[in-house]
């Protein structure tokens, strides 16, 4: 009698929200963190662990910049992103870029005295 008035409990499996697609919840939060840190770590690596190179004139670091600028042959600003590398290919193609502007505008006149 007792068997026939219970019940039968029957669970349900429910999927569990402590996974998400095949990693848990906490494989991805220690991704997110493991990202994290090594963005700050090379902001820090960028901004303090940097020595000042010299590339010819002063060079600052922008973080809204996208090309190289430089302010009357006196200073230049480039992306905070940009490798010393970088800097100093723009900087020595810029130098180039101005010495020959002279030679170019010159150059009519040059063929007319020949």
């Amino acid at each position: 009698m007792f068997l026939a008035a219970a019940a039968p409990v029957h669970r349900v499996p429910t999927q569990s929200t402590t996974t998400i697609g095949p990693f848990s919840v906490e494989t991805l939060v220690i991704i997110a963190l493991a990202l994290v840190m090594w963005v700050v770590v090379y902001l820090l690596y960028k901004f303090v662990m940097t020595k000042r190179k010299d590339f010819g004139l002063p060079v600052r670091r922008r973080i809204l910049c996208r090309k190289l600028r430089v302010d009357r042959d006196q200073s230049a600003e480039v992306p905070f992103w940009w490798t010393d590398l970088q800097i100093q290919i723009a900087v020595g193609s810029h130098w180039k870029q101005t010495l020959r502007a002279p030679l170019v505008a010159a150059e009519p006149h040059a063929h007319a005295q020949l």
